[in-house]
């Protein structure tokens, strides 16, 4: 398990916690420990780029559409990504350059089935100089 995010203890799904130091570095963060929990993501390279653009209402659903583009993005195409590159960030839009490579049987082995990020407690709060949030993801 990576340390840039704490696993909690949640009854039939998986829920992690992140404490970071920006909104952007808390977008990455959340979509890093994603792919660390599909597959680890110490053995993800950068061979392709993705540009997702997502689009909501404010800065939570911004937050589970993108976790979910990634989620879909794994389970259609078998894509994994380890690095991101925010490009435009406000409450209503996401536009993000993911880089990573398709998924190898041979280098890569899957951890957790992700089917989904929920809006279960979703709250992306601002505690003192630090943002955090809690996301509980389907298995």
């Amino acid at each position: 398990m990576a340390d840039f995010y704490k696993p909690i203890s949640h009854t039939a799904d998986l829920g992690i916690r992140l404490t970071c130091k920006t909104l952007p570095e808390l977008y990455i963060n959340s979509a890093r420990a994603l792919t660390d929990l599909i597959a680890g993501i110490e053995n993800i390279h950068s061979l392709i780029r993705q540009e997702i653009i997502v689009e909501a209402i404010d800065y939570n659903d911004l937050l589970i559409r993108f976790l979910n583009e990634l989620v879909y993005l794994f389970a259609v195409k078998k894509a994994l990504f380890s690095k991101f590159e925010i490009i435009d960030l406000s409450q209503n839009l996401l536009r993000i350059k993911a880089y990573g490579e398709l998924f190898d049987r041979r280098k890569h082995c899957i951890k957790k089935e992700i089917k989904a990020a929920t809006y279960h407690n979703v709250n992306i709060e601002k505690v003192g100089t630090q943002f955090r949030v809690t996301i509980i993801f389907d298995v």
